[in-house]
């Protein structure tokens, strides 16, 4: 099985965790946040600063998710190995900075990119 050829999902499904976890953990804050307006709703809050973040990481996991399976499936090709270094990086400054969180999920995300370039044969 090709695991580089769900590189997308996997990341559309870290989005989606992220967003559902965001909604149950402050879910009473985003009510308050449309109930105070909306607009300009934030201000000094850092409890709905915190919230608001943690949805829009979600949100931009789930447009970095579609955006890599369509690259996937329009070139039928493994994410370029970059992508795998960067995003291994970035869970391993995550775990150690918030050692109990989803980190680590991005963890074998970025060993099945980086290991579907180094099984790539060089075209001659």
């Amino acid at each position: 099985m090709k695991w580089w050829k769900y590189s997308g999902i996997y990341l559309l499904i870290t989005g989606i965790l992220h967003c559902a976890v965001s909604f149950v953990s402050f879910g009473h804050t985003y009510i308050q946040i449309f109930n105070d307006g909306f607009i300009n709703s934030i201000q000094k809050d850092i409890t709905k600063g915190l919230a608001l973040w943690f949805l829009i990481c979600g949100i931009f996991l789930l447009l970095f998710g579609s955006t890599l399976h369509y690259y996937i499936k329009k070139e039928q090709k493994p994410a370029p190995s970059f992508l795998g270094y960067y995003m291994l990086l970035f869970a391993m400054i995550g775990c150690l900075i918030i050692p109990v969180s989803g980190f680590w999920l991005f963890i074998p995300q970025a060993i099945i990119i980086i290991g579907a370039n180094k099984n790539k044969q060089p075209k001659q």
